[in-house]
């Protein structure tokens, strides 16, 4: 066994290979635990107090010498388990903080499908109602099965969509029959090269390219002007 497992519970590489150096020992004075372990044998009394305080380690006096034992292998768990209590605890703090940040940044960038499948996944977090135009169809080209299965859990949430697509696309838009959207078209001269999406307090686009990207701005101003031009699109659009 390898040490990368314990070092990823929190030992260092050192603590990793003395504990395990120990527990094929089954009890040993130090100086066999170095030489089993290939640890400088400084840096091996030093691991074996650390592991003493974490609980993993043990020692008795004979003749005068500590000889030292290790503890079950089942208390990395209760270490395990102890981090997670430690961060559960403090998750509404680190939440809070990432969220103030959050609010602060002007932009985001996303790239690639993994990008692009991050922003939708954000639509459906928000729970907020969605205004789209310049779609074209091109989601469901690039991503057919998810895009499914993302508008189906976009109904069960309740998200109501607005959307503007070219005609171009009509037929096969209507036949799709998707649960709360509401949709009109434009004519085949009007084309985007890429989406829009307002939601929130957030405008996102799109650029469909092989390798698509999107950029995020949070901002009220930003999704006000452009609600009004989504507007004067919805106005001009025929169902």
């Amino acid at each position: 066994m390898g040490t990368q497992i314990l070092q990823e519970i929190g030992l260092s590489n050192t603590e990793a290979k003395v504990y395990l150096a120990l527990l094929e020992l089954g009890s040993a004075l130090a100086g066999e635990i170095t030489k089993k372990s290939e640890v400088n044998r400084t840096n091996v009394y030093d691991a074996l107090e650390r592991l003493i305080e974490k609980g993993l380690v043990t020692y008795v006096i004979s003749a005068n010498r500590k000889v030292f034992e290790p503890v079950n292998p089942e208390m990395l768990r209760e270490i395990l388990k102890e981090k997670q209590e430690k961060l559960s605890s403090a998750m509404n703090e680190l939440q809070l903080k990432y969220k103030t940040s959050r609010i602060k940044e002007e932009a985001t960038i996303f790239k690639g499908k993994k990008g692009i499948k991050s922003i939708f996944e954000d639509i459906l977090k928000e729970k907020k109602n969605l205004f789209v135009y310049g779609a074209e169809s091109r989601f469901a080209d690039m991503f057919p099965d998810y895009q499914k299965h993302w508008n189906d859990r976009r109904a069960k949430l309740g998200i109501k969509v607005k959307m503007i697509y070219n005609e171009k696309v009509k037929k096969r838009k209507i036949e799709e029959k998707l649960k709360l959207l509401t949709m009109k078209f434009l004519p085949k001269h009007y084309e985007f090269p890429s989406t829009v999406m307002i939601y929130d307090d957030k405008i996102v686009t799109i650029v469909w390219t092989e390798l698509p990207f999107g950029f995020m701005i949070r901002s009220k101003e930003a999704v006000k002007s452009n609600k009004n031009f989504f507007d004067i699109l919805w106005d001009i659009a025929k169902e």
